[in-house]
C-alpha cells in the first residue's frame, strides 16, 4: 500500500520550487524570472515546456551547490522563516496515520532533488518522485530535464511506482489540489482533494 503526496500547496504550503528560487536569486530577480514564467503561462504555453524553461534558470551550476542550498532553504522553511507554517497540518497528519498504519509514503512534485532530499529525511518518506535535472560530466546541471513532473508525468510515475512495489492502484492514497495533483489524484483509487482553507475533502 501507498500513500503519494503531491508536495506542492497540499503538504507544504508553498510551491516548492519557487520558494527555493527565491531563495537563490533573492526577491528582485526572482520577481523577474516568475513575471516572465506567469506569461508564459497565461499565453497557455505547454506545462512541460513551462518546466523545461525554468530548469533552465539552473544551466551550468553545480548539483552540490544546490544541494547545499537546498539544505539551508528547507531549515528556514521548517522554522517557519520564509513563508510561515511549512506544513498544510491536516496533510501532514495524514501522513503521519499512513506511516503508523505502515504504508509506504511517496512525494510527488514538480521540484526537483535539491528541494525534496532534505524534506523527505524531515518526514521520513519512503519515495520521491520528481522532476530529474540532467547533469554533466562535472556534475553540473545541462539546464534540460528527463522527465518534467507535470500533471500527465505523475500518473505515470503514480502507476510505475506502484508496480515497482508491488501494490494495485487502486488500493492506493493519493492527496492533491485539484490543480496540481490532478494526475496523481487521477492515477489511484482513494484520492483526496487538499485545500488549506477546507481541509480534506475525499473524492471516494
Amino acid at each position: 500500500m501507498i500513500a503519494f503526496f503531491d508536495v506542492d500547496e497540499t503538504l507544504l504550503t508553498t510551491p516548492a520550487r519557487y520558494d527555493f528560487l527565491r531563495y537563490r536569486l533573492g526577491e528582485p530577480q526572482y520577481s523577474y524570472e516568475v513575471d516572465q514564467l506567469g506569461a508564459m503561462a497565461a499565453l497557455g504555453i505547454d506545462p512541460s515546456h513551462l518546466l523545461r524553461t525554468y530548469y533552465r534558470l539552473y544551466a551550468g551550476t553545480p548539483s552540490a551547490e544546490l544541494m547545499e542550498q537546498g539544505l539551508h532553504w528547507y531549515e528556514e522553511v521548517r522554522q517557519g522563516r520564509r513563508t510561515g507554517p511549512p506544513f498544510i497540518a491536516q496533510t501532514l497528519t495524514a501522513l503521519r496515520a499512513h506511516q503508523d498504519a505502515g504504508h509506504l509514503t511517496a512525494l510527488v512534485s514538480e521540484a526537483f532533488p535539491p528541494c525534496l532530499a532534505p524534506l523527505r529525511e524531515d518526514l521520513g518518506a519512503d519515495l520521491v518522485l520528481c522532476t530529474e535535472p540532467v547533469l554533466d560530466a562535472e556534475g553540473c546541471l545541462t539546464g534540460e530535464v528527463r522527465h518534467p513532473m507535470t500533471a500527465a508525468a505523475k500518473t505515470r510515475a503514480v502507476v510505475r511506482a506502484a508496480a515497482e512495489h508491488h501494490a494495485d492502484p487502486r488500493d492506493c492514497f493519493g492527496y492533491g489540489t485539484r490543480t496540481d495533483g490532478l494526475g496523481l489524484l487521477a492515477s489511484v483509487g482513494n484520492p483526496t482533494v487538499v485545500d488549506a482553507r477546507t481541509a480534506l475533502v475525499s473524492l471516494v
